[in-house]
């Protein structure tokens, strides 16, 4: 029997984002979900690009670990060089350099810091299984990887007098569309409180508008499918939406293709081609990204002057949370109305309540029975 030959330490000095090319071309990245693609295409990237312009040295008493950029001396960190000290130094790198997403942070957060580790955690784990980069990393070294511990904040709510004046300053944008849209966008996160990436995904067919059922089909977390219900309310401005300017919009743009087609065949296609189309756009015309969304409330926030809480979409999410409770509703209902994992993922939703709102929020058990 042959003998087998060890990888030349050669072979060994695969750059990472060669491995990261084929991480983006692997059956595993393909199956994400479209946000999370979205995640990994930009902070991964960004870390084979550290890796790329920095060496990593062990000092001289071997007790710490530390980066420097590239030069004469010194090679750029390979794939095999990767190890927990290589992330933790990559972490220390992202504190020093970025600058956090909101203006009004002061530094970048340690959810952002714990999601570049945990993709970079992810990536490394996927090339333990691929038998091309299998036998160059230490299996041990990577699973040693932690995420760093993520700083709870208390997300405050916003307040009905909030809510109304960010209605209120959707009609300082600049055409009747832009006006509609903004509003059908406002009301649909406060009713139903959906994520915004399940938001900026809904098409027109995950909509029903029936009066007797009206309600968005989104696709969640795990690519789960789940129902939420809406009110009157955002049921009328969806319904405006779409026939107001989505609909006339989607017939311009298949105008030419319609007319090529016999009427039966006409009538079949246009109606496959509302029901795929995006139900919110862009300025520009595209499809409306999370990004999009996050500058469109921030700006409605800068209208209406909002002060002490974050212009987020997230936070419409949590003021949904909030009102379900002071209106009644109970703890596992909105668990299950918000789709999440568990209570105890719920019970951080309410942590800007204050004890008599959770007080008159809760049911009494003999009055339920």
């Amino acid at each position: 029997m042959p003998k087998i030959k060890k990888r030349e330490e050669s072979s060994l000095q695969i750059p990472v984002q060669e491995a990261v090319y084929d991480f983006f071309a692997s059956p595993e990245f393909k199956r994400l979900r479209p946000s999370t693609k979205q995640e990994y295409s930009q902070e991964l990237p960004e870390f084979a690009a550290w890796c790329a312009s920095h060496t990593i040295l062990q000092d001289k008493n071997k007790k710490s670990w530390y980066a420097l950029p590239v030069g004469k001396k010194y090679e750029p960190i390979m794939l095999n060089q990767i190890n927990h000290h290589v992330i933790q130094c990559f972490v220390e790198y992202l504190q020093q350099t970025h600058k956090p997403s909101r203006s009004a942070a002061s530094e970048i957060s340690t959810y952002t810091l714990a999601s570049y580790v945990r993709v970079a955690k992810r990536f490394l784990s996927w090339c333990l299984e691929d038998e091309q980069y299998s036998d160059i990393l230490d299996a041990k070294s990577i699973n040693k990887i932690k995420l760093p511990t993520v700083v709870k904040t208390i997300i405050e709510v916003f307040s009905p007098e909030q809510l109304e004046a960010l209605f209120d300053a959707c009609r300082y944008e600049e055409s009747e569309h832009l006006q509609i849209r903004d509003q059908a966008i406002l009301a649909l996160l406060v009713d139903t409180g959906i994520r915004a990436s399940e938001l900026v995904s809904l098409t027109i067919g995950n909509v029903s508008l029936d009066t007797k059922d009206s309600y968005v089909r989104v696709l969640g977390k795990g690519g789960k499918w789940g129902e939420v219900g809406m009110g009157e309310k955002t049921r009328r401005l969806l319904q405006k939406y779409i026939r107001m300017f989505r609909v006339p919009t989607i017939e311009f743009a298949i105008e030419s293709q319609l007319k090529k087609l016999p009427t039966r065949s006409a009538q079949q296609f246009k109606a496959q081609a509302i029901q795929k189309a995006n139900l919110f756009m862009s300025r520009s015309g595209g499809g409306l990204t999370v990004r999009g969304l996050e500058r469109l409330i921030e700006r409605l926030g800068e209208w209406a002057e909002i002060e002490g809480v974050r212009c987020t979409p997230h936070t419409f999410r949590h003021t949904f949370a909030a009102m379900f409770i002071r209106n009644g509703g109970d703890i596992y209902t909105l668990s299950k109305l918000l789709r999440h994992s568990s209570v105890k993922v719920t019970e951080e939703y309410l942590k800007s309540l204050k004890q008599s709102e959770a007080r008159r929020g809760a049911k009494s058990v003999l009055d339920t029975l």
